[in-house]
């Protein structure tokens, strides 16, 4: 799953837009009955799980992506479809490179979703810009080291992803994509640049984006721990396996309720007790350390 940022939203969209998104719906739509947002979806930086696409492979999903369905946290659910892709486009950032040198490049996409009861509040969260990193699920056919183009999933060929080679840094270069799957609203996102902003420039995410990392991190620990002491039988990888499937949100609910559990079952006592005055004095007192 590659990621990206929302643009720009709340333009009524053109003839021209309009047409693109009626091949999605059953009926036609007025330009006031759709709220149309914009949306970067993945660039060609090195991202931080030390990947990052080639600027062919961010073309080729820009037809993949078309029609694609946005929604809530990866959720495979229905009932979380909430936008659907109805245009996408390549944009080059000449004066700027990336890590790999090259030219900046990113995909971006054109989402609308129905002017409705149901979708004011979303349409307010990514004017506010509280729903804006967005995280996309796609297939690559290649996945090759940087440094020596050997394929990552066939065999190692012993160069560690982040590491620096020669000036160089290592990172798994992902080319020939096989399909996209949806594309969907998420707190942290991989790529520091995915989802909905007003510009080419970076606003802050990378910062807001570390912080969120860090903060799942002690969610996961807190986690870990809290499922290792309240129920010991279970293997310490399992547990962390379990940790890993939950989102950012879930992770939250889950050990606020753990810790809860612990206090009824391990209630904490203080290691250090205050002891009470005798009533009989110490003559030796005056030479206690």
């Amino acid at each position: 799953m590659r990621n990206g940022t929302v643009l720009k939203s709340g333009d009524l969209p053109d003839t021209d837009a309009l047409n693109k998104i009626n091949q999605y719906t059953r009926r036609p739509f007025s330009a006031e009955e759709v709220y149309t947002f914009r949306v970067a979806l993945c660039d060609n930086e090195i991202d931080r799980d030390y990947e990052r696409f080639t600027t062919k492979a961010l073309s080729d999903l820009g037809k993949l992506f078309l029609g694609k369905t946005g929604i809530f946290n990866h959720s495979m659910d229905a009932s979380t479809q909430v936008a659907r892709i109805y245009d996408t486009a390549l944009e080059t950032d000449q004066s700027r490179k990336t890590m790999a040198g090259e030219p900046y490049c990113r995909l971006v996409a054109m989402a609308y979703l129905p002017r409705c009861d149901k979708n004011r509040d979303l349409m307010l969260e990514i004017d506010s810009g509280m729903k804006k990193e967005v995280s996309v699920g796609c297939s690559v056919g290649s996945m090759t080291c940087s440094i020596c183009g050997t394929d990552f999933r066939e065999k190692s060929c012993g160069h560690q992803k982040g590491e620096l080679y020669n000036g160089k840094v290592c990172c798994a270069v992902l080319s020939n994509p096989q399909d996209a799957y949806e594309w969907s609203f998420v707190a942290v996102p991989a790529q520091r640049e995915a989802g909905v902003t007003k510009g080419f420039k970076n606003s802050g995410m990378e910062d807001d984006a570390a912080w969120g990392k860090r903060y799942r991190e002690k969610l996961m620990k807190e986690t870990v721990k809290a499922i290792s002491l309240l129920h010991p039988e279970i293997e310490g990888d399992t547990v962390r396996r379990m940790a890993l499937a939950l989102s950012p949100e879930e992770l939250e609910q889950v050990e606020n309720s753990l810790q809860k559990n612990l206090q009824e079952k391990l209630p904490l006592t203080p290691q250090l007790m205050r002891k009470e005055k005798t009533a009989q004095k110490n003559d030796n007192e005056p030479y206690c350390i």
